[in-house]
């Protein structure tokens, strides 16, 4: 046995719930037949042995455990996890009272004759429960990249809940790199209203930073080369001379703003009515308020783009699936998202993993959205923007029918 002591411990925070401090203060390397036991304070013990093939985990369940005062409870977390807990006999409230604010809950426990039974059984199998979280690449393999305590700074404050704690996660999938967030925090109205509120204070805001944006010069604007890239992809594509463009999302029509001076028939969509009325009035192109989830009638389009839209919602599959009826024969749609792959080498603390941002995307998960919306991907290109901001952008034709 080899053990090396970790002397200060390195120390870290997890839980979902109360942040939790663990130290971890060593390391033991065993050879195979080895084995370390672990003591209470009450005289229980449990053995760890190293075998050729693994580790031999525990003593028996449903004796050795079980003599020592010591219950084995198979616990599911709130993404579909599974662990093993050994508790003490006598603490199951301690246990519960742990389990309830990290979202845990006991599966089964392990140490009688009929739960063990159960499990032996072929019908286990059958009934077993998805996963709370999946990624679009249909892995099931997640592994925590950051837990968030408090707001990163710069983080817009959006409304939450009465004495709700500032708890989320981020998992990154082990396949393909994508980044799912997972929190409770916001409701599903923020769009229709606290985005607003909470981003640019009021209509008047809204006004004031679209004439900040559209006055940058180009070399400083994320928009100008957003619209330049469009514009000429349109071109190759052989889109027709006087081409239209539906923006999903519009948010500022920052965007709109520069395809109509590019010469193109501009249509927003937004779920915020102030939005939608700035889109009319101030940039001067035809605006709808409305979930593009919900809206019917609006017509077909060479282009269909979603600019930093995806990302925010829980099925982008479903949102970009649904642009393929809206587009014309030969259209194309535009897709940017946050590149989670880059951004992760600076750290979580990157508007790319705000808390607005449900999905935060790998080159091979853009992928795979286009793949399963019924597209295929033309173009992928990965790009640092003026902003500071690290990018996906894609360019998806519609995959033939089957």
């Amino acid at each position: 046995m080899k053990l090396t002591v970790i002397d200060p411990p390195r120390e870290f925070g997890t839980g979902r719930g109360s942040p939790i401090a663990i130290k971890d203060c060593a390391r033991i390397a065993l050879e195979p037949n080895e084995q370390v036991t672990f003591t209470t304070e009450a005289g229980a013990e449990y053995d760890v042995t190293r075998k050729p093939w693994g580790f031999y985990a525990t003593p028996s369940i449903n004796g050795r455990l079980l003599n020592f005062n010591l219950r084995t409870a198979l616990v599911k977390n709130a993404i579909g996890k599974y662990y093993v807990f050994l508790v003490e006999h006598g603490k199951e409230a301690d246990l519960r009272t742990y389990m309830e604010p990290e979202g845990n809950r006991i599966v089964r426990w392990l140490d009688n004759d009929a739960d063990l039974a159960a499990l032996d059984s072929s019908e286990v199998g059958a009934s077993r429960a998805e996963p709370a979280i999946h990624c679009m690449c249909g892995g099931d393999r997640f592994t925590t990249a950051h837990m968030y305590f408090e707001a990163p700074a710069g983080e817009v404050r959006f409304p939450l809940p009465a004495s709700t704690p500032y708890r989320r996660e981020v998992f990154r999938c082990s396949l393909c790199a994508h980044y799912v967030s997972v929190h409770t925090m916001l409701g599903d109205e923020l769009y229709t209203g606290s985005y607003v509120d909470s981003t640019y204070g009021d209509a008047a805001g809204v006004r004031r930073t679209f004439d900040r944006i559209v006055s940058l010069p180009r070399d400083k604007s994320d928009n100008a080369g957003r619209v330049d890239r469009v514009v000429a992809f349109a071109r190759s594509h052989g889109t027709s001379a006087t081409p239209s463009v539906l923006d999903v999302g519009s948010g500022l029509c920052v965007f709109l703003h520069g395809m109509k001076k590019a010469g193109w028939a501009c249509t927003a969509l937004d779920p915020d009515a102030r939005a939608a009325q700035h889109a009319r009035e101030v940039v001067g192109v035809n605006a709808v308020c409305g979930d593009f989830m919900n809206v019917v009638d609006i017509g077909r389009f060479d282009v269909v783009t979603f600019n930093k839209v995806l990302e925010h919602v829980p099925d982008p599959v479903a949102m970009l699936r649904a642009s393929r009826p809206l587009l014309r024969d030969g259209g194309f749609v535009y897709v940017e998202l946050p590149d989670g792959e880059e951004a992760a080498r600076e750290g979580f603390h990157r508007e790319e993993f705000f808390i607005e941002h449900l999905h935060v995307f790998s080159a091979a998960s853009i992928a795979t959205l286009a793949a399963r919306a019924g597209f295929v991907v033309h173009t992928i290109e990965r790009l640092r923007e003026p902003s500071s901001k690290y990018t996906l952008r894609a360019f998806c034709v519609p995959a033939s029918p089957s």
